[in-house]
């Protein structure tokens, strides 16, 4: 039987593609420009990506001439997605399903890069989530980890046993740890979708820091990317609510 983020994602699968795949999109203008900047070297390197969604990371790591790469993700939907993408392209990227909270239990081998994009919300323990990663990474691997930044997460809605939020309780509420129900951007602004709740987790800066130093990383660098100077032109008002509330927090880190 599904649980519920799973059958949230196969539900969002498309809606979520055809939001997130645009040139202007946050992941392209803002998030994959601060990972570009901070990417090891990947040729010959086996890298996992976890919660891998549609691939769109996946299919970009293998432009650098991988040994291989594997994504995971919970959704088959999104992984449908991703394999047709990969069959157009003639990738050799391989994707699985399965909960990425205890991926060590189904997938053997070490890695020598993994990399996650906004998931870790997703899980409620992130601490073995971190130690499970350290353990698979190689010695003098990395890892790359894009979170939503908690302060963005602060601001979801507190869960009411699925009842709708309302837009006045998107407050930061930083210290809250209670079960967060919101509705997706790309549920909200599309159409063709009736919008209903997705749910997730908040866990604040030192929930994260914390995790990582008992996992026994090295932090690198932290990165809190800024939105393109350009949208302060092109669109102001977007440009305005990102640096209110950043988004991202992207971690590297080193075994």
């Amino acid at each position: 039987m599904k649980n519920e983020i799973e059958k949230n994602w196969d539900d969002m699968a498309k809606a979520y593609e055809d939001f997130t795949e645009k040139e202007d999109s946050y992941s392209y203008a803002i998030e994959w420009p601060c990972i570009q900047k901070i990417l090891p070297k990947l040729n010959d390197k086996r890298i996992l990506d976890l919660g891998c969604g549609t691939g769109r990371f996946s299919f970009l790591f293998e432009k650098e001439n991988p040994l291989s790469v594997l994504g995971v993700d919970i959704s088959e939907h999104m992984l449908s997605i991703a394999k047709e993408k990969a069959k157009s392209r003639g990738s050799k990227v391989e994707f699985i399903q399965g909960d990425i909270s205890n991926w060590h239990t189904y997938i053997d081998g070490k890695f020598d890069f993994i990399f996650s994009s906004t998931t870790f919300h997703y899980i409620k323990d992130i601490k073995d989530l971190f130690c499970n990663m350290y353990s698979a990474l190689e010695d003098k691997g990395v890892c790359i980890v894009s979170l939503m930044h908690p302060i963005y997460t602060a601001q979801y809605p507190v869960d009411k046993n699925g009842e709708f939020p309302s837009d006045d309780e998107w407050v930061v509420r930083y210290l809250d740890k209670s079960k967060r129900a919101y509705v997706q951007p790309w549920i909200e602004y599309n159409d063709n979708i009736e919008n209903y709740l997705s749910m997730s987790y908040h866990h604040t800066v030192g929930d994260y820091f914390n995790a990582i130093i008992n996992a026994g990383f090295r932090i690198e660098k932290v990165e809190e990317p800024s939105p393109p100077e350009s949208w302060k032109q092109s669109c102001y008002i977007r440009y305005n609510a990102f640096i209110e509330t950043p988004s991202y927090m992207i971690i590297k880190l080193s075994k």
